[in-house]
């Protein structure tokens, strides 16, 4: 009878433990966590307010997603805020399918491109099933995210015919106090240009840079107005695209940048009061 008491009573410690560590992480720590996670050739960002709201932007190509996210959410948390997808291509798109199957996405956010991509298809018919708010976004608007916490998107300012999703892919701004993250997505030489030449305030600490560091992003004119001090890069480990570029990597140094990529450094984490920014080391 002792012993049985003795395991109900340790049975109710760590169902109260569980709470506790539940109540503290939703409550949050004044922090903002971002992460460029680590899902290999693609792209996949998770951000947690300090409030304890749940944004993701992309989600690679396949269900490698819902491994990473279980590594930076609580194995309890089921729920994702808001999800935003840059652009229709596989690497970006094709893990979003994983995430919509397995946690209750609240809204989910794209340019509203149409492009033939079938997985592009089966994830708009999975939002129109689940009910999931759904609008697209273009230049100008804001989304707030917490107090103090917002993103304001940069492109498209209007759809283009193309049959590159590239050319209305999504950029965004995350801004929380004094600290600013410029999202490129898969934005390419021709979008930073039109960035620069629209006179926006770009200067950010931390730059996610545009199509996984290829040949094709990150001119120095823009790199310029940017003027990051830490360059992130998502891109698979020997990749078959050659993804970073050494003409890319050597514009990034050259704009006093420190390079951060998943292919060598693995998931990416940074945290931040809003007056200051924290890079997590490796463990």
């Amino acid at each position: 009878m002792r012993r049985n008491f003795k395991y109900i009573f340790i049975l109710f410690l760590l169902i109260i433990a569980v709470l506790a560590s539940r109540e503290t992480f939703s409550l949050g720590d004044g922090n903002l966590k971002f992460y460029v996670l680590d899902i290999g050739q693609g792209d996949a960002i998770f951000v947690q307010t300090p409030s304890g709201n749940q944004i993701l932007i992309d989600g690679g190509q396949d269900r490698r997603i819902l491994e990473e996210l279980g590594k930076v959410m609580p194995f309890y948390d089921r729920s994702i805020d808001l999800v935003i997808l840059t652009h229709p291509h596989l690497d970006h798109a094709g893990g979003l399918l994983e995430v919509l199957e397995n946690y209750k996405v609240w809204e989910f956010v794209d340019g509203g491109d149409i492009y033939n991509l079938a997985e592009y298809g089966e994830l708009k018919k999975l939002v129109e099933e689940k009910k999931i708010s759904y609008r697209t976004v273009q230049r100008g608007m804001q989304i707030s995210l917490d107090k103090g916490v917002s993103l304001l998107v940069l492109t498209p300012e209007k759809l283009v015919k193309s049959d590159n999703p590239h050319n209305n892919n999504v950029v965004v701004r995350l801004s929380y106090g004094k600290v600013d993250f410029l999202l490129m997505g898969d934005g390419e030489k021709g979008e930073e240009l039109k960035l620069v030449q629209a006179g926006d305030n770009l200067e950010s600490e931390v730059l996610k840079v545009g199509h996984h560091g290829s040949k094709t992003s990150s001119n120095p004119l823009f790199l310029e107005k940017v003027n990051p001090e830490y360059a992130l890069i998502s891109a698979g480990v020997k990749n078959r695209y050659g993804h970073p570029a050494q003409s890319t990597l050597d514009n990034l140094l050259a704009a006093g940048a420190k390079i951060l990529r998943t292919d060598v450094d693995s998931t990416i984490e940074f945290k931040t009061d809003g007056n200051n920014l924290t890079l997590t080391e490796e463990k």
